[in-house]
């Protein structure tokens, strides 16, 4: 219990002090809903030329609930990956970064606070891409979104899985990732994002098989489009969970090692 405590203490901690330093960036706020409606507009029309064509897919029956879906997840997918990497990035340009591991904090509990407001923001960022579907442009869902939720919450933990992954390159190396641009935009052309993969030919179609949005993806619209229960959607969350039970402790891992490379070589105050 007193962890637990301890670890709330240390969310809140870091909570409050990224909240304060994103509040003073309003104008970057409202650019990002604006922009997020425009966004969503565009698809809305480009989805008029297609509605009514795309009935072999299953879901994407309805190319705008697919498309808006789809860039909720990808907006996830896209914070989740990096949210942390850039946490440890900042930190290290402040020169911060040493006094923070110098803190009674667990490596867990660094990750989860780091990310902890992203994740919110991550949350009402891409609510508001089903929001302004749903209130502008009559997009209905149909199934559970709380068993949509859940998906994506395990879809959550696995993208996260492997920005802790990308974490550990910016620890040790000062520098972003090359594999996260890749796996970034691979994500986005192979998951199904903005097409069916099954548009892809079909060498390309077992890309889209080792990502895990690609599962992540199908489950949720299956779920809010289809109306599909949790016995249509067991497939890809089983496929789900095998990711995260290879990826969240290996990533775990090899993030305490960086940390643990870092402070032996004396890098940590290093940019």
């Amino acid at each position: 219990m007193k962890r637990a405590l301890a670890l709330l203490g240390q969310i809140q901690a870091f909570v409050i002090r990224d909240f304060q330093l994103a509040i003073s960036y309003r104008v970057a706020f409202f650019v990002r809903v604006l922009t997020i409606l425009i966004v969503v507009t565009i698809f809305y029309y480009v989805s008029r030329i297609f509605m009514g064509q795309s009935q072999m897919f299953g879901n994407w029956k309805d190319p705008m609930a697919a498309w808006i879906t789809g860039l909720a997840v990808l907006s996830y997918f896209m914070t989740n990956f990096s949210s942390l990497a850039n946490a440890i990035r900042s930190e290290q340009l402040q020169g911060t970064l040493e006094s923070v591991l110098m803190t009674p904090i667990g490596i867990p509990g660094l990750i989860i606070a780091s990310s902890a407001l992203d994740f919110i923001a991550a949350t009402f960022y891409s609510s508001l891409y089903l929001i302004f579907g749903a209130v502008f442009f009559g997009v209905t869902y149909q199934g559970s979104y709380l068993l949509a939720f859940l998906i994506l919450i395990l879809t959550t933990l696995v993208f996260a899985s492997l920005g802790i992954l990308s974490a550990s390159f910016a620890m040790v190396f000062k520098k972003a990732d090359p594999v996260a641009v890749l796996l970034g935009t691979g994500t986005a052309v192979f998951s199904g994002v903005f097409f069916p993969p099954q548009l892809l030919p079909q060498t390309m179609q077992s890309i889209s098989k080792l990502l895990p949005a690609t599962y992540g993806l199908t489950a949720i619209r299956g779920v809010l489009i289809e109306n599909n229960g949790l016995s249509q959607a067991s497939g890809p969350i089983i496929t789900l969970l095998g990711f995260l039970a290879v990826l969240l402790p290996l990533s775990i891992w090899i993030f305490s090692r960086a940390v643990r490379r870092a402070k032996r070589e004396g890098s940590l105050i290093q940019y």
